[in-house]
């Protein structure tokens, strides 16, 4: 997932506030347009396997039976560079690698990264580092780091460590490129901060924020959709519109196929359900009640965590209703079933979202 690994580090998903589930009733039914066609071009995702701590890469092409690609070992914030590198946090640095693994090349060292950011083409990396009593953004590409002008709020220093914790669906950290390569945006959402930077990709600002953060927010192409106060709205070339009016949606992904994104609610009991919207149409199908952190495994497959209510023998903190099974699923778009999987973590897909 090109949204920001951080807030995967920060933030355990969790109770509280009620959210309303989509308006209209209308269903969509998502097939697939790109597809993993064979060995030389398969899907790709940075995973972490029931039973270990390791990240590895997994070819998903047949969801059913992947295959591990390399195992990455217990490195942070992994992420695919292109559809042969991938990147990640380790000693104080960012590295580069082919999909085995190794050799390794030193992107950047950065003890306090807050974040980074791969452009589409895999050639200039952004990312984040305090600045004074904020943030500053840098594009490095070429060798040549380049520092972007304006104050950015840093991030305040707080976050989530267990599944109870009642911000974890309202509070959202991302720096993402725009699929088409076009823009970069940063959403920081956390505690007492709410600000919004939208960058052309050679650095220029082109909208900002610090009272409005545009949370939960998804690139499709060169759209933007996001979290507003009467629903999903969706930033088009500078001008903003409604799309799934009275929604308030959570943790959104967009698929491959550069059209549709999946996303949760959450019911006034505190129990998530998973939705896939067509952003070509507006519509909306369910899939199941009781699963969180969905993404897009592969074309046509959502990956998602099971969850159920409380009882007594859980000993659940006062307040909160729900709990994680401790197991994980893939859902079949094509034919409506899902199937218990042994990924308990993704951290990113390839292809990425179009």
């Amino acid at each position: 997932m090109k949204r920001l690994l951080v807030i995967t580090a920060l933030l355990a998903a969790a109770c509280g506030p009620a959210n309303p589930g989509p308006t209209g009733g209308a269903s969509a039914n998502p097939s697939p347009s790109t597809q993993c066609v064979s060995p030389s071009s398969p899907c790709l995702a940075l995973v972490n396997i029931r039973g270990g701590n390791d990240f590895v890469v997994s070819d998903v092409t047949d969801v059913q039976h992947p295959k591990t690609v390399s195992n990455l070992g217990m490195i942070s914030w992994p992420a695919f560079v292109t559809a042969t590198d991938v990147s990640y946090l380790a000693q104080g640095g960012v590295f580069r690698a082919p999909l085995a693994g190794s050799p390794t090349t030193v992107v950047f060292k950065a003890n306090d990264l807050m974040a980074y950011a791969w452009s589409p083409d895999g050639k200039t990396v952004a990312y984040l580092l305090p600045a004074g009593s904020g943030m500053a953004l840098h594009l490095l590409s070429g060798g040549q780091d380049h520092v972007v002008g304006g104050p950015i709020p840093a991030r305040p220093a707080v976050g989530c460590q267990t599944e109870f914790c009642a911000i974890a669906d309202t509070w959202d950290f991302s720096l993402v490129y725009s699929p088409d390569g076009s823009h970069i945006s940063l959403v920081d959402s956390i505690a007492n901060v709410t600000s919004f930077r939208l960058w052309t990709s050679d650095g220029i600002l082109v909208e900002h924020s610090d009272t409005q953060a545009r949370p939960m927010s998804a690139w499709v192409d060169s759209a933007l959709f996001f979290q507003g106060a009467d629903g999903v709205q969706v930033w088009r070339a500078g001008t903003v519109s409604q799309f799934l009016p009275g929604v308030n949606w959570i943790r959104p992904h967009a698929s491959a196929n550069g059209r549709d994104i999946v996303y949760e609610t959450r019911d006034a009991q505190g129990l998530h359900e998973t939705f896939v919207a067509d952003t070509t149409t507006g519509h909306v199908r369910p899939l199941s009640k009781g699963r969180v952190d969905p993404v897009f495994l592969a074309p046509g497959y959502v990956w998602y965590q099971g969850e159920r209510a409380c009882v007594a023998a859980d000993v659940c903190p006062a307040g909160y209703q729900v709990i994680r099974t401790g197991k994980s699923y893939v859902y079949d778009l094509g034919s409506g079933t899902e199937t218990e999987s042994d990924i308990v973590f993704v951290s990113d897909v390839w292809p990425h979202a179009a």
